[in-house]
């Protein structure tokens, strides 16, 4: 609006007669602050100006119809109006007279029509007491800008093309791209003082401005002006503007365009974190081949190699295992009864016997592995019975599956064994040493850079894999290794060779060792040293492995000759053989149908330590005859029993003959006499109860360096892993991007009106349903490593905090960070959305946090549950049900009030509603379909159910979701998670 009645004012003070002494069409006489040149040659000033030139302030008020000019350094201005010309209202009750009852004063500094400001300058100490006044008319998109000195105008610029956008709250920039100026003759700064009325005229723009809630704002020239003020003049601001309903309506919303110079910022970024992330992993995996990769040459002589050696001597000490009566009930059923033995140091004793008579069981309980059941007994070592820690500190356990990482070379595998289960100590070399040792020990030398392989790429061979799992044992130079079925699987030449390797750790190392296996072949039987037939739980056999066919033949069941031992012994405790010669006697066939009455018993005693029985004597044989033949001549007593003898008492024929026999009178001599020393050191007899949560902790608590350490190691090997096996990153990153592709194609530049609302909550509800079930993939992640994660957890690599700790920063933040940012990055200016920096950085903050919550649900399930596709259909469940709940699919204040509490739990609540408040809270929408209507985002937020204030407490909820399903799947891995046999 024009001050036209101070045309008519200048008139009247004229006299017709003469001609006006200012005529802005002439160079000389120029109009200033903003005024236009009538053809009259009379300025037409801004509202607030006045005088021929337009260089007078005005005062009073603005709506003021004949408003007096500044009379001395100040204006007085009427009550509710402040500034230098007293245009910036002060309350709402001054804008009545202009706008009706209805009328605002806004003060926040986002522009309507008309915006005027008053700003003391805050950084310029060089120049005393100097103000800037701004007004903008937002219709024109021009500004006029003021620099004041003692109230005394300097300078102005008129400035053109100008827009302005808001962020968060009141914040407000503008800026402008073009600038006419020019200096106030004889002003401090024009002419008086300092002359800047060149500088000033070559003033050509571009400028800006900000200001925040309408007070703490800064101004900034980009031409020539930076050379004599700060690059931000910093202001404290008085803003004003008067405002009705119809301003609102009549004001067109603030553009968003699509802004190509963002986005290639956003692309440029996203290209640079490429090749820093590009280089780092390849530095890292470089650093990793260097540090577990490299091998050392054993020929390579250093005082190193003197202490690793006495380091290792004294780690592995000779062990002598007793075990006495050693029983297990599951739900029961006695699955071992009272089962003895003993193994000295540089022996090798297998234990044979069919599917279920308790092999694996009895290895399990004498290498003290949580078991299910209840078992009981006595275990000791060298006479005593030592903590469960000191225990696996003596010993190895080798599983009948080998579980291994396949991305690994044999190499890599033997020195993550080592770096976790050695002492921390213990210089690198070291340990390099020993795993160089071990792969020498056995025999795997020409493998070592090998990877171990994975399903669908080929790797090593079975028995190469089996040999690696029992050098993952060995690093720790045991005095005792337990190997469950180390041939299973392996054709017949493998198994020989992982045999034979056995036979010379035994024999050189003097180890002790024990093993489980089904049915050897014969040359491997010949290998080993003690023997252990079991049937139905019970012992058959325990003794020297050279004397088996003897001590059968001596109680009636003779090896054939055509036969292998071990097949044969195998056969013997399933069921009574067939009649192998036709012409043996029927006495022979009787012989090898009965038990042997204690009271014969009794007399097969002798006091011959085990290892003794060389050969079965004489006398034994004729013992053994001679008890037999009274059997059968006592007619009257045992004619009835032998009669009920059938294939149903054979096993039990079995077991008394062995416990009728010199060999098991032996083994209780010896394990006697462990026990008399037992107990003559004041050691109490140890009951082995597998149920005893107390008994089954034996970690020691956690040290945060030893966190540390084998947190470095596990993520090392977590690195290595995922970047030789990237395909499921790069399916996540790839799919991300095309898919931020496809959704900015789809929802290229929404609109600012019904039908852009509804194209923002679609693509926000899509966005925040893809990252949600591309989140299942954590679920399968899990499951591939629980078996290693298990086996390794028991055997003491580490503890599952810094196993947990390693997943979450190398799979979790890879997988479900970088995805999200990659999409939204993409989509995010393609479909138009609030172009605010700081709005984008909110917006890609809740995609971030929405995916980690889906992630930590997932691992929850992940966790808890053993079998995937049970944790897979629970987690889509659940992502549905929280999607239910989200605010897309049913309004929220129509969701029933006794069900209402379930939106709480839904973490699609939290995260899609932050999304859309971030997106429409400082939205004004306009719909012309049927009339042309303003509508304020915070309207559209009501109207669907959210709560315009709540991004903040969305984003708190979302961050405390993260770290409870993340603890509660901690929780799961510490508990639920754990090798039970």
């Amino acid at each position: 609006m024009f001050n036209v009645s101070k045309r008519a004012h200048f008139l009247k003070r004229q006299n017709p007669e003469c001609p006006p002494c200012f005529n802005c069409q002439f160079p000389t006489d120029t109009c200033t602050n903003g005024g236009t040149c009538d053809p009259s040659g009379i300025c037409q000033c801004p509202p607030g100006w006045g005088g021929m030139d337009c260089k007078e302030p005005l005062c009073g008020s603005l709506y003021e119809p004949d408003r007096p000019t500044r009379q001395g350094s100040q204006c007085a201005c009427d009550d509710g109006w402040g500034g230098v010309n007293c245009n910036v209202c002060q309350n709402d009750q001054a804008c009545i007279p202009g706008k009706g009852v209805n009328g605002k004063c806004i003060k926040s500094a986002i522009g309507l029509k008309s915006m005027h400001a008053w700003c003391d300058t805050t950084n310029i100490p060089w120049i005393d007491d100097t103000a800037i006044s701004l007004q903008c008319d937002w219709q024109k998109q021009e500004c006029v800008f003021q620099f004041w000195k003692d109230t005394e105008e300097q300078f102005y610029c008129n400035l053109s093309e100008c827009i302005q956008t808001t962020s968060d709250g009141n914040d407000v920039h503008g800026k402008c791209s073009k600038a006419n100026c020019g200096c106030m003759k004889g002003a401090f700064m024009c002419g008086k003082e300092v002359d800047m009325s060149e500088l000033i005229a070559n003033v050509k723009g571009p400028s800006e401005w900000f200001c925040k809630d309408g007070k703490n704002c800064w101004y900034n020239e980009y031409s020539t002006l930076v050379s004599v003020f700060p690059d931000n003049i910093g202001l404290s601001c008085d803003v004003g503007e008067c405002a009705n309903v119809q301003d609102y309506l009549d004001v067109h919303p603030i553009e968003r365009e699509f802004s190509r110079m963002t986005e290639i910022v956003i692309l440029s970024a996203i290209v640079f974190a490429c090749m820093v992330i590009y280089l780092v992993v390849k530095s890292t995996a470089k650093r990793q081949q260097l540090l577990f990769g490299s091998r050392i040459e054993l020929n390579e002589y250093n005082q190193d190699d003197v202490i690793a050696q006495e380091m290792f001597e004294d780690m592995r000490k000779e062990v002598h295992l007793a075990f006495d009566d050693i029983s297990y009930t599951v739900g029961g059923k006695h699955i071992l009864s009272g089962l003895s033995g003993y193994v000295e140091p540089g022996e090798l004793l297998a234990v044979m016997g069919p599917s279920g008579a308790g092999k694996s069981s009895l290895l399990d309980i004498l290498a003290r592995k949580h078991k299910r059941g209840v078992a009981s007994g006595s275990i000791m070592i060298n006479g005593s019975i030592p903590t469960r820690k000191r225990f696996k500190q003596l010993s190895g356990y080798v599983d009948q599956d080998d579980t291994l990482m396949g991305t690994l070379t044999v190499h890599e595998t033997l020195m993550y064994a080592a770096m976790l289960r050695l002492p921390r100590k213990m210089s690198l070399r070291l340990k390099q040493k020993r795993v160089a040792d071990v792969i020498q020990e056995l025999g795997l030398e020409s493998i070592a850079n090998s990877t171990i392989g994975t399903p669908g790429q080929r790797g090593i061979s079975g028995g190469e894999k089996r040999r690696v799992s029992i050098g993952k044992e060995l690093v720790t130079s045991p005095s005792l290794l337990f190997l469950d079925e180390p041939t299973s699987g392996l054709d017949a030449f493998n198994a020989c060779v992982v045999m034979e390797c056995l036979r010379k750790l035994t024999k050189q190392g003097k180890r002790t060792v024990v093993v489980t296996i089904h049915q050897p072949r014969s040359n491997i039987f010949k290998m080993f040293d003690s023997l252990m037939l079991l049937a139905g739980g019970n012992t058959v056999y325990f003794g020297p492995a050279n004397q088996t066919s003897h001590f059968f033949r001596d109680i009636g069941f003779p090896v054939p000759t055509d036969y292998n031992v071990a097949d044969y012994l195998i056969d013997l405790t399933m069921k009574r053989p067939d009649d192998i010669n036709d012409n043996e006697d029927d006495d022979m066939n009787d012989n090898r149908s009965f038990a042997l009455p204690q009271s014969h018993a009794s007399s097969i005693v002798s006091s011959q330590p085990l290892e003794d029985f060389g050969s079965t004597t004489e006398e034994t044989r004729q013992l053994i005859s001679d008890t037999v033949r009274d059997i059968n001549t006592n007619e009257s007593h045992n004619s009835s029993e032998f009669t009920l003898l059938s294939e149903s008492n054979h096993t039990y024929q079995l077991i008394e003959s062995y416990k009728t026999s010199t060999l098991y009178n032996t083994v209780r001599s010896k394990i006697r006499q462990s026990m008399d020393d037992t107990n003559s050191g004041n050691n109490v007899r140890f009951s082995v109860w597998m149920d005893s949560n107390k008994e089954n902790n034996y970690y020691s608590p956690l040290s945060m360096v030893q966190f540390f350490h084998e947190l470095s190691l596990l993520s090392s090997r977590t690195f290595i892993n995922l970047y030789r096996n990237p395909f499921l990153f790069f399916a996540h990153l790839i799919c991300s991007a095309l898919l931020g592709v496809l959704l900015g194609s789809l929802f290229w530049q929404v609109d600012v009106d019904l039908s852009g609302v509804q194209n923002r909550l679609g693509v926000l509800f899509f966005m925040c349903a893809l990252l949600g079930f591309a989140s299942t993939s954590a679920l399968d992640m899990f499951s591939k490593e629980r078996v290693l994660f298990m086996r390794e957890r028991e055997n003491g690599y580490y503890n599952p905090a810094s196993y947990f700790c390693a997943k979450v920063l190398f799979d979790i933040i890879p997988l479900r960070v970088l995805p999200p940012l990659v999409m939204g990055s993409i989509s995010y200016y393609m479909v138009g959305l609030n172009p605010a920096l700081v709005v984008f950085g909110k917006f890609l903050l809740v995609l971030v946090l929405f995916n980690l919550a889906a992630a930590g649900l997932c691992l929850c399930f992940a966790t808890a549950f053993k079998n995937a596709s049970a944790a897979n259909l629970l987690a889509s469940l659940v992502m549905l049900f929280s999607m239910l709940f989200g605010g897309f699919l049913l309004n929220k204040d129509h969701i029933p009030s006794f069900l209402n509490w379930l939106k709480y739990l839904s973490f699609f609540n939290y995260g899609y509603e932050a999304l859309i408040v971030n997106e429409l809270k400082d939205i004004t929408l306009r719909d012309k379909s049927i009339a042309d209507i303003q509508i304020p985002g915070s309207v559209i937020l009501a109207r669907f159910g959210f709560n315009g204030q709540a991004f903040w407490m969305d984003v708190t909820r979302l961050c405390l979701f993260v770290i409870v399903t993340l603890s509660t799947s901690f929780l799961f891995l510490k508990y639920f998670v754990k090798e039970r046999r």
